[in-house]
């Protein structure tokens, strides 16, 4: 096996246990160890595949918006449903996973970071907004498609309107991991439908 290889494979195994970590116990919480521990690699190996903790979250960060959104992009851009429809099957898909594969505790990785590093680590600020800001514009993309169909209300902004549920949707995760119950999320889902559904 190339070493190419397999550094990519041993970084990917540190990425993967690392990732559930930090998405628990922040970025503050876990250490290097903790991450090498799981990971079952020597300490010194960490630093063999990325630069720095910073280094590693930002990558863990990718990983997770491979992870998360890669299924949910599908669900949004799958073209046997009508714009409007897809948005919807699209918002609906979000709430599942947190509901049922997450238990409405873990929430966002990317809000997550943000909440806890936003004022304190710049890298890892734009890092989260970048991934927001292109999933935004995807959402972007398909609100538009609805628009032009008369599917949503033509004097609507429509990058006002997504930015405004996206953003109502990162503080719906907030109050549903402070609560451990799927209320916010549901009660966002509800409103976000009797917009689009106008």
């Amino acid at each position: 096996m190339p070493k190419t290889l397999r550094h990519e494979i041993k970084a990917d195994q540190l990425l993967e246990k690392g990732l559930e970590i930090i998405w628990s116990k922040g970025y503050n919480g876990t250490s290097v160890n903790d991450i090498v521990k799981a990971a079952d690699v020597p300490k010194g190996s960490f630093y063999f595949y990325f630069d720095s903790k910073e280094d590693f979250a930002i990558k863990a960060l990718d990983k997770y918006f491979t992870m998360q959104f890669t299924p949910a992009l599908e669900v949004l851009k799958n073209s046997l449903g009508s714009p409007k429809q897809r948005l919807l099957n699209f918002y609906e898909f979000r709430v599942k996973v947190l509901k049922e594969q997450l238990n409405c505790k873990m929430g966002c990785l990317g809000c997550n970071l943000s909440n806890e590093m936003s004022e304190h680590n710049e890298k890892i600020r734009n890092a989260v907004l970048d991934r927001h800001n292109l999933i935004k514009k995807e959402i972007i993309t398909v609100a538009k498609e609805a628009q032009e169909l008369g599917e949503i209300n033509a004097s609507i902004d429509i990058e006002d309107l997504i930015g405004f549920i996206e953003d109502a949707g990162k503080g719906a995760m907030t109050t549903m991991k402070e609560m451990k119950d799927a209320y916010p999320v549901d009660n966002h889902m509800n409103i976000v439908k009797s917009v689009l559904l106008k």
